[in-house]
């Protein structure tokens, strides 16, 4: 069954800056849809877009600002034209190369049979947005993706 597009609306760009923890983290994600303005999106691509962006965030945390208690993450989301483009930068340590490679499932352990505790992130934010750029310029991280609504 196809999914109704929706109108998208003017152009909006709006911002945050959020404390680099796990908590102020969530609290964001809890008024995510009403802070950026995406209630317009379908309700199934508007939850994508949250996974998408809960993901990066707490990856953020978890790796990028490690053990740091003045950190900060920049989030930056625009609607336009029936896209919805997402940037993040933050101060912390560099994205190993290797994560912006296309990403794929983990897989059960042979032996065991189980599937790992992670790795499941990258695969799921490759397989939900279209496109994605970093830099690190200036001591800086800058991840760019965007969602084809």
């Amino acid at each position: 069954m196809a999914q109704a597009m929706a109108a998208s609306p003017p152009m909006t760009t709006r911002s945050a800056r959020i404390a680099g923890t796990a908590n102020a983290v969530a609290e964001a994600m809890t008024a995510f849809a009403r802070l950026f303005e995406l209630d317009w999106l379908p309700e199934a691509r508007r939850a994508e877009v949250e996974l998408v962006v809960a993901e990066v965030l707490n990856n953020i945390v978890e790796h990028a600002l490690a053990g740091r208690d003045d950190a900060w993450i920049e989030l930056a989301v625009t609607a336009e034209g029936g896209r919805v483009f997402v940037m993040t930068a933050d101060d912390g340590c560099p994205l190993p190369s290797p994560l912006l490679a296309i990403a794929e499932l983990p897989t059960q352990d042979p032996q065991t049979g189980e599937l790992p505790e992670g790795g499941f992130g990258w695969f799921i934010i490759h397989a939900l947005t279209e496109d994605m750029t970093y830099e690190r310029a200036d001591g800086l991280n800058r991840l760019h993706f965007s969602f084809v609504i």
